[in-house]
């Protein structure tokens, strides 16, 4: 117990020692310098680590092609019943930023996003809107200029809310229980990349980006891929 408390007396009058030494140093204010295995590593001074909470709104328009997809091994329905439909899709959302880094500015995202689907072809139609979560990492290159491109990326989860169709269920759903409209059935995820351009305005971003999704909901054999614009405002 002794060597225990020695060691951690010992360890803590390094540290102060270390501490004392970087507010004399001659490298500058707020600039600490250490050695670890003969290399020698130099912190410059400015906003370091932190952890901070960010309120973020967004709203979008897409263009969204949807597939219903079947099992080419289910003998009811072939490939040849495939149905691809294309319409522009709106959203918006509301979510938070957990901003890790200032230079460079990493941040996580998580939002809810609300958007409307409606797809119709040759008298079929599908329609629903879509509860959407996102989480997301964003990477903003230079923090320092007011304009900065970025990228960023994520997985989400959807549910599908007042789900509808015309003139499909009969003959491409056929011996499938999908029109139960259980709440399983309505359950998906997804996937989405963007990059775009971050603007400063006074410790406030204004975001523009352009961005790839891609949304599946198994249960009912549709796949979702979509490219659209994107303005967000990050307070």
């Amino acid at each position: 117990m002794k060597k225990i408390f020695n060691f951690l007396f010992a360890l803590m009058a390094l540290v102060l020692a270390q501490e004392v030494q970087a507010a004399v140093s001659s490298e500058g204010e707020n600039t600490i310098s250490y050695s670890i295995d003969n290399e020698t590593y130099v912190q410059a001074g400015g906003e370091g680590p932190s952890v901070k909470f960010r309120f973020r709104v967004e709203a979008g328009v897409a263009f969204s092609a949807l597939g219903l997809t079947t099992d080419p091994n289910d003998p009811a329905i072939t490939k040849e019943k495939t149905i691809n439909f294309s319409t522009l899709e709106p959203s918006f959302g509301l979510g938070a930023e957990m901003e890790l880094l200032r230079n460079p500015d990493i941040s996580f995202m998580g939002m809810l996003n609300f958007g409307y689907q409606s797809y119709s072809k040759d008298n079929q139609e599908v329609k629903y809107g879509q509860l959407q979560v996102r989480l997301g990492t964003t990477y903003i290159f230079d923090r320092a200029k007011k304009y900065s491109p970025f990228v960023y990326g994520g997985v989400n989860g959807n549910y599908l809310v007042g789900f509808d169709s015309k003139n499909i269920g009969a003959e491409y759903w056929i011996g499938k229980p999908s029109f139960d409209k259980k709440s399983s059935d309505m359950l998906g995820f997804g996937l989405f990349l963007g990059g775009g351009e971050n603007m400063d305005l006074d410790g406030h971003d204004l975001r523009l980006s352009l961005e790839y999704g891609f949304n599946a909901i198994p249960p009912l054999e549709i796949q979702v891929h979509s490219i659209g614009l994107k303005a967000a405002y990050v307070f």
